[in-house]
């Protein structure tokens, strides 16, 4: 599977919602330590992820409050 994910991002987020830190330090460790093929093998780690037709893998880490 492709990387579409940047670490800095995830940073940007977790500066903002501090809460999210460690959830997702967390997802990127095992992220960029796994050899996902494909979203089924994604869904091997995260049995919650949802496969989706256009948009290829939806993950909830953390639910975040609105504002």
């Amino acid at each position: 599977m492709e990387r579409i994910f940047a670490k800095s991002t995830l940073r940007q987020f977790w500066e903002k919602h501090s809460d999210t830190e460690q959830y997702l330090k967390t997802w990127y460790d095992t992220a960029m330590n796994s050899d996902w093929k494909t979203p089924n093998d994604v869904k091997r780690t995260y049995v919650n992820a949802s496969i989706l037709k256009e948009a290829g893998l939806f993950l909830t880490l953390k639910a975040i409050p609105t504002d």
